[in-house]
């Protein structure tokens, strides 16, 4: 019986140790970084999310795409949209490639690491977070006001218990 009791013990302490083992999540929070989390969503080197959301002036549908690199930072390596107006991207960065497409224009071929995304979010601009096939629409979750979406280090644990709720 002490030796079953031992077994468990160790077992319990060692599932209880995995729980934290840091992991790296893609975090959205409301209030633009300053308020509750309202969304985590585990993330690895390669992993692509979009960002999808309808320009403020323009009123044309913008989609931004995003990789997670080896450092985990996000890399925006293309964004689509509709016309070339005010907002809307014009310069071409070395390496650019600006083309156009049956639905507007495509920016590609760009590496521009962003520390976080801060974006203003609401029900007539929408704010469409599209990753691992699932597409969440923000202001459903955090409703009208900034977002901010960063790649942080979390325990399994938080990971877990988050999840499960979120």
């Amino acid at each position: 019986m002490r030796r079953v009791f031992q077994t468990l013990a160790i077992v319990a302490a060692v599932v209880l140790a995995a729980g934290f083992f840091p992991l790296h999540v893609l975090e959205v929070r409301e209030s633009g970084g300053a308020g509750r989390i309202v969304l985590l969503q585990r993330v690895s080197p390669g992993d692509t999310f979009t960002l999808s959301f309808v320009h403020s002036v323009e009123k044309s549908e913008v989609t931004d795409y995003f990789r997670i690199d080896d450092g985990y930072r996000i890399i925006l390596y293309q964004t689509a949209f509709g016309s070339l107006n005010a907002g809307l991207p014009a310069v071409v960065s070395e390496g650019e490639v600006l083309e156009r497409t049956g639905r507007g224009f495509r920016l590609s071929n760009m590496r521009r690491e962003m520390p976080e995304i801060r974006l203003q979010v609401t029900e007539a601009w929408g704010g469409t977070l599209a990753v691992k096939g699932s597409e969440v629409f923000l202001p459903a979750l955090a409703g009208d006001g900034p977002v901010t979406i960063s790649v942080e280090r979390v325990s399994a644990w938080t990971l877990l218990l988050r999840t499960s709720w979120a």
